[in-house]
């Protein structure tokens, strides 16, 4: 864990800043009236990114997952009603296993 990280989760915390749901509540104002720097400010609207992306712990240690492969399959849009022949094409997330 990087130390700029551990010290802004160090100074939330003291400041009462304790759970996912009060960190997202924090907008500009209320990190400078809570004597927040601008660089912890930052810090804050990354960490208030990665709970919303639900990538925490991610986050806390410095990490990232590989975005999957999106792949475009074709389909016939006629099945079986008499109305729509054609292509249809949709896309679905590929994990890469």
């Amino acid at each position: 864990m990087e130390k700029s990280i551990q010290k802004l989760l160090d100074k939330l915390g003291k400041k009462g800043f304790d759970t996912e749901k009060k960190v997202s509540a924090i907008d500009m104002q209320v990190a400078f009236d809570n004597g927040f720097t601008t660089e912890e400010v930052g810090g804050i609207l990354a960490l208030q990114k990665a709970i919303k992306g639900h990538n925490t712990y991610a986050f806390i240690m410095g990490g990232s997952d590989t975005k999957p492969d999106k792949k475009e399959v074709k389909r016939n849009a006629d099945d079986g009603r008499t109305e729509g022949a054609g292509i249809r094409t949709e896309t679905y997330e590929n994990e890469g296993y």
